[in-house]
């Protein structure tokens, strides 16, 4: 397996496939708002290839501005490949790609004693046996409450920068406004946010416009 990052028009061609197919419209940013990120030089949308050049996985990874960290924004396998191991494969090789970086970050849904805690817990299982390492904040994106997680790939993180680093990532691409009604980092339990209904009610977003998802 290899790993490469992928032109726009490779990246335009994932939404509108892999992307798609994987993730709820409500989950899923228009391709515009990538492109925009891309464009800005934030965005690092990464394929995992076999030797024959097939596609086995993606990672989309999202630059916090002047830090040396990155979040994960989707992680995917095709539906023929999936439940074979390649997610964490690609997360482990993500430690290279990214080596000169003090972290990639991960948001994981945490559980919070209802139905769906077994697979949130399982999903909290898979990063860690990646090599991430959960943090002792939480945040809460648009409504839902996540846990933290962190791989250093430089051995340089630290909890107290990645947190100032996830906050700039997100006060460098929503507005003030939209920031303080939908993005919480760390969490505050007492003071909890409403959810939008969904991506296309960020217009704050750069290169949200109306929703466009045209290349």
């Amino acid at each position: 397996m290899t790993l490469r990052e992928l032109t726009l028009e490779e990246l335009s061609a994932l939404h509108d496939t892999e992307l798609r197919e994987a993730f709820p419209p409500e989950e899923l940013k228009p391709f515009a708002a990538m492109r925009t990120l891309y464009d800005n030089g934030v965005y690092h949308p990464v394929g995992a290839f076999d030797g024959d050049g097939t596609l086995l996985g993606y990672a989309l990874l999202w630059d916090a501005p002047g830090t040396s960290y990155v979040l994960i924004d989707y992680l995917g396998v095709p539906a023929a490949r999936r439940n074979g191991g390649l997610g964490g494969a690609i997360l482990r090789k993500l430690g290279d790609h990214f080596s000169d970086y003090d972290g990639i970050l991960v948001e994981s849904e945490a559980p919070e004693g209802g139905p769906s805690d077994g697979l949130r817990r399982r999903r909290m299982d898979f990063y860690r046996r990646a090599g991430f390492t959960f943090l002792t904040y939480d945040c809460v994106l648009f409504g839902v409450h996540y846990a933290v997680c962190l791989l250093s790939p430089n051995g340089k993180g630290t909890e107290e920068a990645a947190q100032q680093a996830h906050v700039t990532l997100y006060r460098s691409q929503f507005s003030p406004k939209a920031y303080d009604a939908f993005v919480q980092i760390p969490r505050d339990p007492d003071h909890p946010l409403a959810p939008p209904e969904s991506w296309a009610d960020l217009k704050t977003l750069p290169g949200l416009g109306e929703g466009s998802d045209e290349p």
